[in-house]
């Protein structure tokens, strides 16, 4: 989309949730908005948008004007065009460039209601406006330098939350948190960059590049700070997007009758009969504010004597590919037994292990030298689900195996694969131009890569940008936004 045509229309939308509510809210924003404005709303001293202050709130009412047709009965009378009251409403009017886009902004508040909503947002669209495209608001604020990019994104991440985490991790991003870093990083490596312009374009100053020990210690920090965010990436997209947890086990162990303990409701059927549980259930789950995506399956069993039973453990096997993480259920009640070694065969490597030791309430029949042969790399934790016991623990044991024991709220971690991206380029583009500069190699050399480690970041925050990579971002977000 050309970026002129994109800001030269005022744009309208519903940006509260459809549906029947208390409330629901239109917005306008464009060099119009105030002038469509006034076609269909009338504050009750019938001043006009541009006389109102910016940030105040006006009670007025929608109103449509019905005139008749030419060559009709009514349009030869001297009658006035009719008005028509739609709502109650209030406007709060908002002045560029001190708005959400940056533009001129108007918001009609009226009363919740798809029929009322839907009617006035038609009225709006009559009198000139476009309806906006999905974070097509957002997205202005981008091009009006309100937000930068990773800003925006944190604004969709923020909608999109499931827990106090993301939530918090969202919020520090759209405050800057994310986007100084990079921008830090980049001024720090321009400072580099414009050193080593100088030398090349007055070499007749014998400014001493290659002997100033301050050039390597730069490139050697911005690199470890470059690496650190990478390897953030894995944590903070946990953060954003939540973790699968699969509870796994052998048949009949009291794996829904956990599930329904941690979810604190009866969501899976439970019996005293092996295999009920034939099915996947998922649920999502806020383990110490980390969003989590717990699984109930079916029981795991070497041979299933009955298709369904199959069918389930297949399922199941599929499920246990997906996850972050397990919570492994055995019996405590029980010695362990060879379906439970065949069960836990089936958990893939290298993934944390919650072990339980379920059934605690009726007493622990399994040695301590039993579980450190059978899987000795993971703790146990002693639970009933019907006492309600250990339960606690389990959570925090959850939550250590998935987010760690230091929780960083300030939102300086990377959370979209994007961002990786950008930094690997950043990076490996970094290690050359450092190379080469260890290497006395030529300045021109030197200078080449830096500044592709410079464009790459730039590209982050959004000095760098393609329609295209707006296209794909905004995509995301819903309309209204």
């Amino acid at each position: 989309m050309n970026r002129k045509v994109f800001q030269e229309d005022t744009i309208a939308a519903l940006i509260t949730p459809p549906g029947e509510g208390g409330v629901a809210v239109i917005r306008l924003s464009g060099p119009d908005a105030f002038t469509i404005t006034d076609q269909v709303f009338k504050t009750k001293a019938r001043a006009l948008c541009a006389s109102l202050e910016s940030h105040t709130i006006h009670l007025g009412t929608i109103y449509r004007t019905e005139t008749a047709e030419e060559g009709t009965p009514l349009a030869q009378t001297v009658k006035p065009p009719q008005e028509w009251v739609l709502d109650q409403a209030l406007l709060s009017i908002f002045r560029a460039p001190h708005s959400y886009t940056g533009e001129n902004v108007t918001e009609l508040s009226l009363h919740g209601g798809m029929a009322l909503s839907a009617k006035v947002l038609e009225l709006i669209l009559s009198r000139g406006a476009r309806f906006a495209q999905p974070g097509e608001f957002t997205r202005r604020a981008f091009l009006n330098n309100k937000i930068d990019l990773t800003q925006a994104e944190a604004v969709q991440d923020l909608i999109k939350s499931k827990s106090d985490i993301s939530i918090r991790t969202a919020i520090g991003q759209l405050q800057g948190g994310l986007s100084q870093r990079f921008k830090a990083l980049k001024e720090n490596l321009m400072k580099l960059y414009a050193h080593m312009e100088a030398f090349l374009d007055f070499p007749e100053e014998d400014l001493e590049v290659y002997s100033d020990g301050e050039m390597l210690r730069g490139m050697s920090q911005a690199r470890e700070v470059i690496q650190a965010l990478i390897d953030s990436f894995k944590r903070g997209a946990l953060l954003r997007e939540g973790a699968k947890l699969v509870i796994a086990g052998k048949p009949n162990v009291g794996k829904s009758s956990l599930f329904n303990a941690l979810l604190e409701r009866d969501r899976a059927l439970v019996s005293e009969y092996a295999g009920t549980t034939r099915d996947t259930l998922e649920e999502w789950l806020e383990v110490k504010g980390l969003a989590v995506r717990l699984s109930d399956t079916a029981g795991l069993m070497q041979n299933a004597a009955h298709p369904l039973d199959a069918m389930g453990v297949e399922r199941t096997k599929k499920t246990l590919q997906e996850a972050s993480a397990y919570l492994f259920v055995v019996d405590a009640t029980r010695p362990l037994e060879p379906e439970d070694q065949a069960a836990w065969l089936n958990l893939q490597n290298g993934r944390p292990i919650v072990g339980i030791l379920h059934k605690a309430d009726l007493g622990v029949h399994i040695k301590k030298d039993e579980l450190a042969q059978f899987a000795p790399a993971f703790c146990w934790l002693e639970v009933s689900s019907k006492k309600r016991t250990g339960l606690e623990q389990v959570e925090e044991k959850i939550f250590e195996v998935l987010a760690g024991t230091h929780e960083d709220e300030s939102g300086e971690q990377i959370t979209r694969l994007r961002h990786k991206s950008a930094l690997e380029a950043a990076l490996a583009a970094l290690k050359r131009s450092e190379k080469a500069f260890h290497e006395r190699a030529s300045l021109e050399l030197v200078t080449l890569d830096l500044k592709i480690a410079i464009d790459s970041l730039r590209e982050l925050i959004g000095e760098i940008y393609s329609e295209d990579l707006l296209d794909v971002i905004f995509s995301e977000f819903c309309i209204g936004k």
